[in-house]
């Protein structure tokens, strides 16, 4: 068997989301050190500034604001780009797809060297760095162009193991970054960090020029038929209204029995997965370094490490076994029950055994988002793929925002009366979702 048919897509996603995280965690580090430099202008305090409350508490409040605006540049700006860039693969291939989010991230990457490099240069040149990433595609056209690819070359047989094998990427990736962060920050400085970030984009680039085959050529369906190849403002404006257009007809098409409602339920699901995501993220090392947890950085760090992981193992070695046991939907109930499970364990939780429990438990959730996207992928014709897959990573990363201005909102609220009650909030929504994979 040829090895290029059997390693497809998974390298790719492997070292841009293994980069991200590298990448966010040395990022916080190196806000927090701008900001106190200039506050402040004393290195040695900077690099200690745990053991300086009230200048850390100064520092922090900034750098959460600085990285909000990070965030927000980075996650808005890439929507449109991955809306336009999803239909549009669907003519031209998914290659460029993968490309282009490396090349955004690359230059994001030596903005922030010079950052480092150059003393002078404010805080906020970060920003302009997340503003070009953002720009490119960054991960949402990266997963939109993965799935679509993996849609293309798969059968309605196996497309939901080798989803499944490529969503294990991300937690892999995940686990290696936030790692591998840690160890650089300790032993080099932040331009190796970014350097190594850049790396990936590099290594990543040439693979998919080098070794990925475009997916099913012969088989797309061309626009030129529908808009000449001109440097025409008006056509250029008429060609981009009609790749929207197009991905907004993927949603809105009739389709045999109710094949369009089940796509909008995906939708629903997605969402609701994707808020209690992000909520789960942004406040869980707040609630588990207040008491009764009172976890360190360093226990918090290997318990992210160990979550991600499980996550990414379960994927890449139970769920394909599973498969040939139990039916696709049955695995994606399984998937909410075990999360509704953990998310209820970890909100009444009064010691670490009972928080490492929940993120075994929660180690099978990824079946629900593997087989969700399967469903989705059979339901749409194969030269729609790109304009769904970008319908549902544009959903995530809207979600993103949505998760954590909710849930940010509502933590401090209950923290003397429930520190957990948020998560119990996170679980109800779980009981809508097994409601909605019925």
């Amino acid at each position: 068997m040829n090895p290029r048919t059997i390693v497809t897509v998974e390298p790719v996603i492997f070292l841009y989301l293994a980069s991200t995280f590298l990448n966010a965690f040395a990022l916080q580090r190196l806000v927090l050190m701008k900001i106190c430099e200039d506050l402040y202008n004393k290195e040695d305090m900077c690099r200690n500034l745990s053991l300086h409350p009230e200048e850390s508490l100064v520092t922090q409040s900034k750098a959460a604001y600085v990285l909000l605006l990070y965030t927000a540049v980075l996650t808005i700006l890439s929507i449109p780009p991955s809306i336009l860039l999803g239909a549009w693969s669907d003519q031209a291939g998914r290659k460029l797809g993968m490309i282009l989010p490396s090349i955004g991230a690359s230059l994001g990457g030596a903005i922030l060297i010079v950052m480092v490099q150059v003393k002078q240069k404010s805080v906020y040149w970060c920003v302009f760095a997340s503003a070009l990433i953002g720009i490119f595609g960054n991960y949402v056209a990266i997963f939109l162009s993965v799935f679509s690819y993996v849609a293309d070359i798969t059968t309605d047989g196996n497309r939901t193991m080798r989803i499944g094998i490529v969503q294990s990427m991300i937690y892999i990736g995940g686990t290696v970054g936030y790692l591998l962060s840690g160890w650089l920050l300790q032993n080099y400085t932040f331009t190796h960090v970014f350097g190594v970030y850049c790396g990936c984009q590099v290594i990543s680039i040439f693979y998919v020029l080098l070794w990925l085959r475009e997916s099913n050529p012969a088989e797309r369906v061309q626009l030129t038929d529908e808009i000449a190849v001109t440097a025409n403002d008006r056509v250029l404006k008429k060609s981009i209204f009609l790749y929207a257009s197009r991905t907004w007809g993927t949603l809105s098409k009739a389709r045999g029995g109710q094949d369009r409602l089940k796509l909008y339920l995906i939708f629903l699901c997605t969402v609701l997965i994707y808020i209690c995501n992000a909520g789960e993220q942004s406040i869980l090392i707040l609630f588990l370094t207040y008491p009764p947890q009172h976890f360190s950085v360093e226990l918090y760090g290997i318990y992210s490490a160990i979550k991600m992981f499980l996550g990414g193992a379960t994927l890449i070695g139970l769920f394909p076994f599973m498969l040939h046991c139990v039916k696709e939907m049955t695995l994606a109930k399984v998937g909410v029950l075990v999360r509704l499970a953990s998310l209820v364990l970890l909100g009444f939780s009064t010691q670490a055994w009972m928080v490492f429990l929940s993120a075994v438990m929660n180690s099978l959730s990824g079946f629900t988002g593997a087989v969700l996207q399967s469903v989705a992928s059979n339901i749409v014709e194969r030269n729609e793929q790109g304009a769904m897959f970008s319908c549902l990573a544009s959903i995530e990363t809207i979600c993103v925002i949505i998760g954590t201005t909710v849930f940010d909102a509502l933590y401090p609220q209950t923290l003397t009366s429930f520190p957990g009650f948020s998560f119990i909030v996170m679980a109800g929504f779980q009981v809508i979702l097994l409601i909605l994979v019925q």
